[in-house]
Protein backbone atom coordinates (compact mmCIF):
# COMPACT_ATOMS: atom_id res chain seq x y z
CA UNK A 1 0.00 0.00 0.00
CA UNK A 2 1.43 3.09 -0.99
CA UNK A 3 1.23 5.60 1.82
CA UNK A 4 0.75 9.06 -0.08
CA UNK A 5 1.28 12.09 2.06
CA UNK A 6 2.16 15.95 2.23
CA UNK A 7 5.83 14.93 3.06
CA UNK A 8 6.59 12.15 0.32
CA UNK A 9 4.93 14.62 -2.32
CA UNK A 10 7.36 17.16 -1.17
CA UNK A 11 10.34 15.13 -0.91
CA UNK A 12 9.47 12.93 -3.84
CA UNK A 13 9.83 9.53 -2.22
CA UNK A 14 7.81 6.76 -1.62
CA UNK A 15 7.10 6.08 1.98
CA UNK A 16 6.98 8.79 4.51
CA UNK A 17 10.30 7.65 6.39
CA UNK A 18 13.34 9.77 6.96
CA UNK A 19 16.50 8.76 8.29
CA UNK A 20 17.52 11.28 11.37
CA UNK A 21 20.98 12.97 10.97
CA UNK A 22 23.18 10.70 12.49
CA UNK A 23 26.85 12.12 13.60
CA UNK A 24 29.62 9.87 12.44
CA UNK A 25 26.83 7.18 11.02
CA UNK A 26 25.00 9.40 8.15
CA UNK A 27 27.22 7.71 5.82
CA UNK A 28 26.86 6.67 2.36
CA UNK A 29 25.85 2.69 2.91
CA UNK A 30 23.37 3.73 5.42
CA UNK A 31 21.98 6.96 3.32
CA UNK A 32 22.05 4.83 0.09
CA UNK A 33 19.60 2.37 1.42
CA UNK A 34 17.18 4.24 2.86
CA UNK A 35 16.54 6.34 0.20
CA UNK A 36 17.10 2.86 -1.99
CA UNK A 37 14.03 1.48 -0.37
CA UNK A 38 12.18 4.21 -0.92
CA UNK A 39 12.36 6.50 2.64
CA UNK A 40 14.97 9.23 2.48
CA UNK A 41 18.51 8.58 3.74
CA UNK A 42 20.25 12.18 5.10
CA UNK A 43 24.24 12.34 4.59
CA UNK A 44 25.12 14.00 8.10
CA UNK A 45 27.35 17.15 6.97
CA UNK A 46 28.94 16.67 10.12
CA UNK A 47 30.24 13.73 10.25
CA UNK A 48 33.10 14.66 7.47
CA UNK A 49 35.92 16.52 8.15
CA UNK A 50 35.63 18.97 4.77
CA UNK A 51 33.49 19.98 2.32
CA UNK A 52 35.52 17.59 -0.53
CA UNK A 53 35.37 14.82 1.87
CA UNK A 54 31.24 15.30 2.08
CA UNK A 55 31.02 15.74 -1.38
CA UNK A 56 32.30 12.67 -2.34
CA UNK A 57 30.29 10.48 -0.23
CA UNK A 58 27.35 12.33 -2.04
CA UNK A 59 28.36 10.96 -5.07
CA UNK A 60 28.90 7.95 -4.02
CA UNK A 61 24.81 7.68 -3.14
CA UNK A 62 24.11 8.80 -6.35
CA UNK A 63 25.92 6.29 -7.72
CA UNK A 64 24.08 3.66 -5.53
CA UNK A 65 21.08 4.99 -6.18
CA UNK A 66 18.78 7.30 -8.16
CA UNK A 67 16.05 7.82 -5.50
CA UNK A 68 15.79 11.56 -3.50
CA UNK A 69 18.69 11.68 -0.58
CA UNK A 70 19.38 14.89 1.30
CA UNK A 71 21.78 16.57 3.91
CA UNK A 72 21.64 16.99 7.79
CA UNK A 73 22.51 20.24 8.54
CA UNK A 74 23.80 20.59 12.58
CA UNK A 75 23.82 24.43 12.77
CA UNK A 76 26.05 25.80 15.73
CA UNK A 77 26.66 22.43 17.36
CA UNK A 78 30.75 21.30 16.22
CA UNK A 79 31.48 23.13 13.73
CA UNK A 80 30.52 25.82 11.17
CA UNK A 81 28.37 24.62 8.17
CA UNK A 82 28.76 27.35 5.46
CA UNK A 83 31.39 25.33 3.19
CA UNK A 84 28.84 22.57 3.61
CA UNK A 85 26.09 24.55 2.70
CA UNK A 86 28.61 25.43 -0.46
CA UNK A 87 28.36 21.57 -0.62
CA UNK A 88 25.39 20.99 -0.87
CA UNK A 89 24.48 23.92 -3.53
CA UNK A 90 27.49 22.64 -5.75
CA UNK A 91 26.54 19.03 -5.78
CA UNK A 92 22.53 19.94 -6.76
CA UNK A 93 21.15 18.50 -3.29
CA UNK A 94 18.16 19.56 -3.27
CA UNK A 95 16.34 17.94 -0.07
CA UNK A 96 18.25 19.99 3.92
CA UNK A 97 17.17 18.90 7.50
CA UNK A 98 18.81 21.27 9.36
CA UNK A 99 19.42 21.06 13.10
CA UNK A 100 20.42 22.66 16.10
CA UNK A 101 20.51 26.20 15.89
CA UNK A 102 17.86 28.64 13.63
CA UNK A 103 18.60 28.18 9.70
CA UNK A 104 17.79 31.48 9.03
CA UNK A 105 21.64 32.45 8.30
CA UNK A 106 21.58 30.18 5.76
CA UNK A 107 17.92 30.31 3.67
CA UNK A 108 18.25 32.84 1.15
CA UNK A 109 21.40 30.79 -0.09
CA UNK A 110 19.66 27.45 0.27
CA UNK A 111 16.25 28.75 -1.47
CA UNK A 112 17.70 30.65 -4.18
CA UNK A 113 19.24 27.49 -5.02
CA UNK A 114 15.64 25.54 -5.25
CA UNK A 115 16.24 23.43 -1.81
CA UNK A 116 13.80 22.41 0.44
CA UNK A 117 14.57 23.31 3.48
CA UNK A 118 13.25 21.15 6.65
CA UNK A 119 13.97 21.61 10.32
CA UNK A 120 14.52 20.09 13.59
CA UNK A 121 12.30 21.45 16.13
CA UNK A 122 11.74 20.66 19.46
CA UNK A 123 8.58 22.79 20.53
CA UNK A 124 5.86 24.78 19.28
CA UNK A 125 7.28 27.87 19.89
CA UNK A 126 10.33 27.32 17.58
CA UNK A 127 8.15 25.06 14.86
CA UNK A 128 6.43 28.53 14.48
CA UNK A 129 9.34 30.25 14.21
CA UNK A 130 10.70 27.61 11.04
CA UNK A 131 7.27 28.57 9.43
CA UNK A 132 7.96 32.39 9.56
CA UNK A 133 11.37 31.72 8.22
CA UNK A 134 10.07 29.91 5.02
CA UNK A 135 11.09 26.37 6.09
CA UNK A 136 9.13 23.70 3.81
CA UNK A 137 8.36 21.82 6.93
CA UNK A 138 9.38 20.78 10.20
CA UNK A 139 10.29 17.12 12.26
CA UNK A 140 9.07 17.88 15.92
CA UNK A 141 10.67 16.06 18.15
CA UNK A 142 9.53 14.50 21.37
CA UNK A 143 11.14 14.02 25.07
CA UNK A 144 12.18 10.37 23.66
CA UNK A 145 14.34 10.93 21.22
CA UNK A 146 17.81 10.27 20.87
CA UNK A 147 20.18 13.32 20.73
CA UNK A 148 18.58 16.34 21.73
CA UNK A 149 14.98 16.88 22.76
CA UNK A 150 14.88 20.42 24.06
CA UNK A 151 14.40 21.78 27.49
CA UNK A 152 10.71 20.86 27.38
CA UNK A 153 10.04 17.69 28.81
CA UNK A 154 6.69 16.76 26.46
CA UNK A 155 6.52 13.48 24.96
CA UNK A 156 5.66 12.48 21.36
CA UNK A 157 2.39 12.07 21.84
CA UNK A 158 1.38 15.25 23.55
CA UNK A 159 4.05 17.39 21.05
CA UNK A 160 3.24 16.30 17.82
CA UNK A 161 -0.34 17.37 17.37
CA UNK A 162 0.42 20.59 19.24
CA UNK A 163 2.50 21.38 16.63
CA UNK A 164 0.06 19.97 13.98
CA UNK A 165 -2.14 22.65 15.11
CA UNK A 166 -0.14 25.35 15.01
CA UNK A 167 1.97 25.38 11.85
CA UNK A 168 0.62 25.09 8.27
CA UNK A 169 3.69 23.23 6.70
CA UNK A 170 4.03 19.68 7.18
CA UNK A 171 5.17 18.07 10.31
CA UNK A 172 7.40 14.71 10.48
CA UNK A 173 7.19 13.14 14.06
CA UNK A 174 10.10 11.87 15.60
CA UNK A 175 11.25 10.16 19.24
CA UNK A 176 9.84 7.11 19.89
CA UNK A 177 8.97 5.66 16.55
CA UNK A 178 10.45 2.38 15.02
CA UNK A 179 7.94 0.14 13.22
CA UNK A 180 4.21 0.18 11.59
CA UNK A 181 2.34 1.10 14.61
CA UNK A 182 4.52 4.11 15.20
CA UNK A 183 3.85 5.20 11.76
CA UNK A 184 -0.26 4.67 12.14
CA UNK A 185 -0.06 6.23 15.01
CA UNK A 186 2.37 9.23 13.91
CA UNK A 187 -0.46 9.60 10.85
CA UNK A 188 -3.12 9.34 13.76
CA UNK A 189 -1.83 12.36 15.01
CA UNK A 190 -1.88 14.60 12.14
CA UNK A 191 1.99 13.93 11.39
CA UNK A 192 2.70 13.37 7.25
CA UNK A 193 5.67 10.65 8.43
CA UNK A 194 7.77 9.97 10.70
CA UNK A 195 11.76 10.08 11.33
CA UNK A 196 13.67 7.29 12.80
CA UNK A 197 17.62 7.92 14.10
CA UNK A 198 17.92 4.58 16.76
CA UNK A 199 16.29 1.92 14.66
CA UNK A 200 18.48 2.79 11.32
CA UNK A 201 21.17 2.72 13.98
CA UNK A 202 20.59 -0.69 14.42
CA UNK A 203 20.50 -1.65 11.38
CA UNK A 204 23.00 -4.05 9.00
CA UNK A 205 23.94 -1.01 7.20
CA UNK A 206 24.93 1.57 10.08
CA UNK A 207 28.57 2.18 10.30
CA UNK A 208 28.51 1.76 14.32
CA UNK A 209 30.61 -1.59 15.04
CA UNK A 210 28.78 -4.80 15.62
CA UNK A 211 29.88 -4.81 19.08
CA UNK A 212 28.33 -2.26 20.08
CA UNK A 213 24.95 -3.35 18.07
CA UNK A 214 25.59 -6.50 19.74
CA UNK A 215 25.16 -5.04 23.32
CA UNK A 216 21.98 -2.44 22.52
CA UNK A 217 20.09 -5.62 21.29
CA UNK A 218 19.47 -6.20 25.03
CA UNK A 219 19.32 -2.55 25.98
CA UNK A 220 15.90 -1.81 27.76
CA UNK A 221 13.44 0.97 27.88
CA UNK A 222 15.39 2.24 31.01
CA UNK A 223 18.67 2.17 29.58
CA UNK A 224 19.42 5.68 28.07
CA UNK A 225 19.56 9.01 30.10
CA UNK A 226 19.33 12.80 29.79
CA UNK A 227 22.98 14.68 30.08
CA UNK A 228 24.23 17.82 29.23
CA UNK A 229 21.51 19.77 31.43
CA UNK A 230 23.92 21.53 33.05
CA UNK A 231 25.00 23.66 29.53
CA UNK A 232 21.59 23.68 28.93
CA UNK A 233 21.49 21.28 25.62
CA UNK A 234 19.81 18.59 26.76
CA UNK A 235 21.18 15.21 25.34
CA UNK A 236 19.85 11.90 25.00
CA UNK A 237 22.17 8.90 25.43
CA UNK A 238 22.66 5.29 26.05
CA UNK A 239 23.69 4.66 29.85
CA UNK A 240 27.35 3.91 29.66
CA UNK A 241 30.14 4.68 32.27
CA UNK A 242 31.02 8.01 29.92
CA UNK A 243 27.17 9.01 30.49
CA UNK A 244 27.20 8.11 34.08
CA UNK A 245 30.60 9.91 34.45
CA UNK A 246 29.14 13.21 33.19
CA UNK A 247 26.03 12.95 34.93
CA UNK A 248 28.34 12.83 38.35
CA UNK A 249 30.78 15.45 37.03
CA UNK A 250 27.57 17.76 36.33
CA UNK A 251 26.09 16.94 39.78
CA UNK A 252 29.85 18.68 41.21
CA UNK A 253 28.99 21.77 38.99
CA UNK A 254 31.41 20.70 36.69
CA UNK A 255 33.02 23.01 33.56
CA UNK A 256 32.23 22.28 29.87
CA UNK A 257 36.34 21.60 29.82
CA UNK A 258 35.96 19.09 32.26
CA UNK A 259 32.73 17.46 29.96
CA UNK A 260 34.75 17.60 27.21
CA UNK A 261 36.52 14.74 27.22
CA UNK A 262 33.87 12.79 27.65
CA UNK A 263 31.34 14.13 25.22
CA UNK A 264 33.63 15.57 23.00
CA UNK A 265 34.67 14.34 19.00
CA UNK A 266 37.49 12.66 20.37
CA UNK A 267 35.68 10.21 22.74
CA UNK A 268 33.14 9.31 20.18
CA UNK A 269 35.35 8.31 17.36
CA UNK A 270 37.15 6.14 20.35
CA UNK A 271 33.72 4.52 20.84
CA UNK A 272 33.17 4.20 17.15
CA UNK A 273 36.82 3.15 16.17
CA UNK A 274 37.65 0.92 18.75
CA UNK A 275 33.99 -0.40 19.06
CA UNK A 276 34.39 0.59 22.92
CA UNK A 277 30.49 1.57 24.09
CA UNK A 278 32.23 3.06 27.32
CA UNK A 279 34.83 5.19 25.15
CA UNK A 280 32.52 8.20 24.81
CA UNK A 281 28.71 9.22 25.11
CA UNK A 282 26.55 7.18 22.42
CA UNK A 283 22.68 9.33 21.53
CA UNK A 284 20.62 6.95 21.68
CA UNK A 285 16.10 7.04 22.20
CA UNK A 286 14.12 5.53 24.85
CA UNK A 287 13.07 3.04 21.71
CA UNK A 288 16.16 1.21 21.86
CA UNK A 289 13.97 -0.75 24.49
CA UNK A 290 11.91 -2.39 21.74
CA UNK A 291 14.40 -2.92 19.22
CA UNK A 292 15.88 -6.22 19.63
CA UNK A 293 17.34 -7.05 16.36
CA UNK A 294 19.53 -5.10 13.28
CA UNK A 295 18.35 -6.23 10.11
CA UNK A 296 18.74 -4.54 6.57
CA UNK A 297 17.54 -1.13 5.99
CA UNK A 298 15.38 -3.00 3.29
CA UNK A 299 13.50 -5.22 5.70
CA UNK A 300 12.66 -2.64 8.62
CA UNK A 301 11.51 -0.20 5.96
CA UNK A 302 9.41 -2.97 4.46
CA UNK A 303 8.71 -4.26 7.78
CA UNK A 304 7.22 -0.99 8.82
CA UNK A 305 4.84 -0.58 5.71
CA UNK A 306 3.71 -4.11 5.83
CA UNK A 307 2.68 -3.92 9.27
CA UNK A 308 0.80 -0.46 9.13
CA UNK A 309 -0.73 -1.38 5.84
CA UNK A 310 -2.30 -4.56 8.07
CA UNK A 311 -2.97 -2.33 11.20
CA UNK A 312 -5.37 0.07 8.56
CA UNK A 313 -7.04 -2.92 7.11
CA UNK A 314 -8.11 -4.36 10.12
CA UNK A 315 -9.34 -1.41 11.22
CA UNK A 316 -11.14 -0.54 8.54
CA UNK A 317 -12.47 -3.96 8.72
CA UNK A 318 -13.32 -3.75 12.14
CA UNK A 319 -14.83 0.26 12.46
CA UNK A 320 -17.95 -0.19 9.80
CA UNK A 321 -20.82 1.79 10.49
CA UNK A 322 -23.60 1.01 12.62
Amino acid sequence: MPFQTDITKLLGIKYPIIQGGLQGLGREPLVSAVSAAGGLGLITAGTYSSKKEMIEDIELVRKKTSKPFGVNLAIGIRKPMDEYVEGVIETGVNIVFTSGYSPAKFMDQLKKAGVKVIHVVPSVKFAKKAEELGCDGVVIVGYECGGHPGIDEVTSLVMIPKVVESVSIPVIAAGGFSDGKGLVAALSLGAQGIQMGTRFVMSQESPLPETIKEQLRSASMNDTLIIKRSINKPNRVYKNEAALKVLELEGENAKVEELLPLIGGEAYKKLLNDGDINAGVLSIGQIIGRIHQYPSVKEIIEGIVTEADSIITKMNQSWQPV
